[in-house]
C-alpha cells in the first residue's frame, strides 16, 4: 500500500476553489443558475449575480449587500436581499414582511429604541458547520436555530438537508397529536351528532360531561401548538391561519367549558329543556384534529422530498485517491480535493468530482444523471461527471469542479430551492389571510357590540360573537 505523503510545494500552487454560498443576487434579489457566468470572490465565496450590473453594483460596495439586518420590528434576522426596506434619515431599514414595514412607517420611534437596527452577520457556509433555517414561505426568513416563521407560523427547516439528518421532530410531534386528538374527537362527534340522526347515545348532563372529558386532551394539549403559534402571530403583529385556529379553538373550548361548569349564568333561552346550554366541544375537537391531519400530511411531504434530496447527496463519493507531484498516491477526504488535482479512478470506484479524462480508458455508468442503463465510453479528453460509477477500465482524471460547483451539489441545490418556492396562489393565500383574520375578528367584535346595545341580553352578545369566530 502506497504510503500518505505531503503534497510538495510545486503543488502549492492549487488554490482552493471558492465554494458557491449564494444562489440569489445579493443586489436585486433574483434566484440565479448556477451556470452564470457573472460571478464575484468575496470572503472565500463565490457569489452569483444575475447580470452585469448587479455585479458591478456589488463590487462597488460589497459590504452593503453582504450585510444582514433585524428587523427593528419583530426581531427576525433579514436578508439583505429583501424587497421589504425604507430609509430613514441617512440610514435603510430593512424588514421581513410588508406587514412589519408598515408598522415602522406609522410609528418609527417605537421601534428604533433598539441600539441596533442593522447589524453585520457573515454568511453561513458548509465549512463553518453552521446549518442556517428558513421558512417555506417565506425565504427572507432565516435563523441560526429552528423555530417558527413569525410571519406564516410554519416551521423553520433547514436550507440545505445533510446526510446526517435524522427525523423531522415536528412531524413526529405532529403525528403523536394527531392521532391522540382523533381517539377522543372520534367518539366526541358521535355522542354530539348523534342526535342529528335519530341515534342518543347520551343525554342531559351525561352527555355534556362526557363531552368534556373528550375534549379537555383534545383543545388543550393536541391544540398546543396552535396556541403558541397564536400567541406568536399576536406578538409579532403578523396575522395569519394560527391566528384565526387559536383564537376561535380557544373561545370556542372556553365558553363550552363555562357552559358546562355554569349552565346557570346563562338566560333561561339558552338551556335545552334537560338544563343544560349547548355546547361546541365537538367543533372545537374536529377543528384540532383536521388541522392536525393537514400539518402532518404536509411535514410527510416535505419530508419525502428532504429524503429524496438525502438520497442525492448520498450518492456523491467520500474519498479520492489524489495522485502527488512525485506520482505517489494517497486516498484524501472528498473536502481536500481541489481544481487541478489529478485522481485516479479505480475499477468499480465512483468518480470523485467533475472534470476530464486524462489516461486510460474505460466505460462509466452515467444513468444517475441521464437515466441511460447502458455505460458511455470514456478516454482521454472526455468530460465525467462526479458520483458516477465506474467501470472496468482504471482512468486518471483531471479534477475541475469541486465542492458546491459539481454538476450533483447544483442539482441538490435546486432541488432544494424548488421544495421552498411557492406557488402564485400560496402567495395569494398569505395576502388574503393578512386582511381576513383582521376581517373576521372585527365582524366578531361588531356582532358583539350590536347584540350587546339591542339585545335582549349581555349574554347574547357573547354567544354570538363566538358563533361567528367558530364559523369563520
Amino acid at each position: 500500500m502506497t504510503p500518505a505523503t505531503h503534497r510538495t510545494p510545486h503543488d502549492h500552487h492549487h488554490t482552493p476553489h471558492p465554494e458557491t454560498t449564494a444562489l440569489v443576487d445579493p443586489v436585486c434579489g433574483m434566484t440565479v443558475k448556477p451556470t452564470t457566468a457573472h460571478r464575484a470572490m468575496q470572503g472565500g465565496r463565490g457569489i452569483l449575480f444575475c447580470g452585469a450590473s448587479c455585479k458591478d453594483r456589488f463590487l462597488a460596495d460589497p459590504e452593503h449587500y453582504l450585510r444582514a439586518a433585524k428587523d427593528p420590528v419583530c426581531g427576525m434576522t433579514v436578508k439583505s436581499t429583501t424587497q421589504h426596506r425604507v430609509m430613514h434619515g441617512d440610514r435603510e431599514v430593512l424588514f421581513c414582511s410588508a406587514g412589519c414595514k408598515t408598522k415602522f412607517v406609522a410609528d418609527p420611534e417605537t421601534y428604533l429604541e433598539a441600539p441596533a437596527t442593522l447589524e453585520r452577520r457573515p454568511a453561513a457556509t458548509a465549512s463553518d458547520g453552521r446549518t442556517e433555517y428558513t421558512c417555506p414561505m417565506h425565504p427572507e426568513i432565516v435563523r441560526d436555530a429552528p423555530g417558527s416563521c413569525p410571519i406564516c407560523g410554519m416551521a423553520l427547516e433547514p436550507r440545505m438537508p445533510t446526510l446526517d439528518a435524522g427525523p423531522d421532530p415536528e412531524l413526529v410531534d405532529m403525528t403523536r397529536r394527531f392521532w391522540i386528538a382523533a381517539v377522543f374527537t372520534i367518539p366526541l362527534f358521535v355522542i354530539s351528532m348523534g342526535e342529528m340522526v335519530g341515534v342518543t347515545i347520551l343525554s342531559g348532563r351525561a352527555r355534556v360531561w362526557t363531552e368534556l372529558a373528550l375534549a379537555v386532551p383534545v383543545c388543550t394539549w393536541a391544540a398546543w401548538p396552535f396556541y403558541v403559534r397564536f400567541a406568536q402571530s399576536l406578538k409579532h403583529r403578523s396575522p395569519n391561519m394560527f391566528t384565526l385556529v387559536g383564537l376561535g379553538v380557544g373561545v370556542a373550548f372556553g365558553y363550552s367549558l363555562a357552559a358546562a361548569l355554569a349552565p346557570g349564568v346563562f338566560p333561561h333561552a339558552f338551556r335545552n329543556h334537560d338544563g343544560t346550554v349547548g355546547t361546541y366541544f365537538e367543533a372545537a375537537g374536529v377543528i384540532v384534529t383536521l388541522i392536525l391531519l393537514g400539518q402532518v400530511l404536509e411535514l410527510r411531504a416535505r419530508s419525502s422530498t428532504g429524503a429524496a434530496i438525502r438520497k442525492l447527496l448520498g450518492m456523491a463519493a467520500t474519498s479520492a485517491r489524489r495522485i502527488e507531484a512525485d506520482g505517489s498516491e494517497v486516498d484524501v477526504p472528498l473536502d481536500d480535493v481541489q481544481v487541478g488535482d489529478r485522481l485516479r479512478v479505480r475499477p468499480g470506484e465512483k468518480v470523485p468530482v467533475d472534470g476530464a479524462v486524462t489516461e486510460g480508458r474505460s466505460s462509466i455508468d452515467e444513468s444517475m444523471v441521464t437515466g441511460e442503463p447502458i455505460p458511455v465510453e470514456k478516454a482521454a479528453g472526455d468530460r465525467v461527471i462526479g458520483a458516477t460509477v465506474n467501470g472496468t477500465g482504471a482512468l486518471v482524471m483531471r479534477a475541475d469542479k469541486e465542492g458546491a460547483e459539481t454538476l450533483l451539489s447544483r442539482i441538490v441545490a435546486m432541488v432544494a430551492e424548488a421544495q421552498r418556492s411557492r406557488a402564485p396562489i400560496q402567495k395569494l393565500a398569505d395576502h388574503v389571510a393578512g386582511y381576513f383574520v383582521p376581517a373576521v375578528i372585527l365582524i366578531a367584535i361588531a356582532t358583539f357590540m350590536v347584540w350587546f346595545v339591542v339585545g335582549p341580553e349581555p349574554a347574547y352578545a357573547i354567544v354570538n360573537a363566538v358563533s361567528v369566530l367558530i364559523i369563520a
